[in-house]
């Protein structure tokens, strides 16, 4: 491993959904009893092959698709599985759930494993924009799927939602933050709707597009708003309560390592990134057959390495230490890019503080224009 000896997150995908949302760019699809027969009998030999790298795991994400489908037994399978690794010692296990249906089992199920972060796919509290989104819930039963969570005992909630929808309305922020303030959830995710092109929804992008400027203030709205409720803008599109960070998003954010396993899941381990091959059945084939599953392996220069560090940590509020990637990632992110930083700085793109590098939060809706410098 370069530099540091962070422990590691460990992504799991589950690629199955009742059906796929039109919006949605993940490798994901419908599943019957073969199909999931097969990601778990896939899923039990990669993880075998994970444990030579005795890599110490500390946070566990179950993504997807939709991982809140998988029966009792499959979740606390996969949970005492991970557990059994080398090096395996969670301090956060999020499980992704589609707030439909409310299944006592399964939260019951959920807890015994240990699960001890969920986030809440709520995507809009108003159903006219659910149905827009292809969404299987309405916005009273993710309320009230929320409040059974609560009342299971799950101390740690997360709620994603998304704007800049088809037909959105300029009152979307005051629901919004209505309904933020009524549930109390530990942490919030507003994404824009964008990289849209060829999927379903974009018919109806240019049916129905979106005012920018209109999306944009939507944006600040629930940005001050949430922080007069209490939440720390910590990242772009991230809100949290003190101490309620997602901490196996920030090593992605942080460039500390990450395994995933299961089609379509990337890593980053030791200057190099891979990608598994998205197609459940080649992916399983190629376990079975004792073959690299992998679809896509870069190994990482000192630039590429600097630039990945900088794009994705100038997402958090706080920025990048220079000092701190030069012990994780084993490069001088100043050396390699000092002209650039230098010009960014000057134009009020990046506030420096010492070694500190950070983007100005005013500018953060127009990131990209800093990150493609480091392109």
């Amino acid at each position: 491993m370069v530099g540091g000896m962070s422990a590691a997150g460990l992504y799991v995908h589950f690629p199955f959904c009742r059906t796929k949302c039109p919006y949605c760019h993940f490798a994901s699809g419908p599943g019957d009893g073969a199909r999931i027969g097969l990601w778990r009998s896939g899923l039990e030999i990669e993880l075998d092959g994970a444990t030579p790298r005795r890599q110490a795991i500390d946070t566990l994400y179950v993504g997807g698709g939709t991982p809140s489908l998988m029966e009792p037994d499959m979740i606390l399978e996969l949970a005492a599985r991970i557990r059994r690794l080398p090096g395996a010692d969670l301090r956060e296990f999020t499980l992704e759930v589609n707030p439909g249906r409310i299944d006592r089992l399964r939260l019951a199920a959920w807890k015994e494993a240990g699960v001890s972060r969920l986030s809440l796919g709520v995507q809009s509290f108003e159903d006219r924009l659910l149905r827009v989104l292809g969404r299987d819930h309405t916005a009273s039963e993710a309320l009230a799927f929320y409040d059974a969570c609560r009342g299971a005992g799950f101390e740690d909630i997360g709620i994603d939602l998304m704007i800049g929808l088809p037909g959105e309305g300029r009152q979307r922020p005051a629901e919004i933050l209505d309904n933020v303030r009524r549930l109390g959830p530990d942490h919030v995710s507003v994404y824009i709707l964008e990289e849209t092109a060829g999927l379903p929804i974009a018919s109806a992008l240019d049916a129905d597009p979106p005012d920018e400027d209109a999306v944009a203030a939507a944006y600040e709205d629930i940005g001050r708003g949430l922080k007069e409720l209490g939440y720390e803008h910590y990242e772009i599109s991230n809100y949290a309560r003190p101490g309620r960070r997602c901490l196996h998003n920030l090593k992605y954010w942080r460039s500390e390592p990450f395994i995933g396993v299961g089609p379509s899941a990337c890593s980053r381990i030791s200057g190099e990134r891979w990608c598994n091959r998205e197609d459940l059945e080649g992916w399983a084939r190629a376990l079975r057959a004792g073959e690299d599953p992998r679809a896509e392996v870069v190994r990482l220069d000192p630039v590429r390495l600097a630039s990945e560090a900088l794009i994705f940590g100038l997402r958090l509020r706080e920025g990048v230490r220079t000092s701190d990637l030069r012990t994780r990632i084993g490069v001088d992110v100043r050396e390699l890019f000092d002209q650039t930083i230098a010009e960014l700085a000057a134009e009020g793109w990046l506030e420096t503080e010492g070694d500190r590098l950070a983007i100005p939060e005013e500018r953060w809706l127009l990131s990209n224009q800093v990150f493609s410098k480091f392109a």
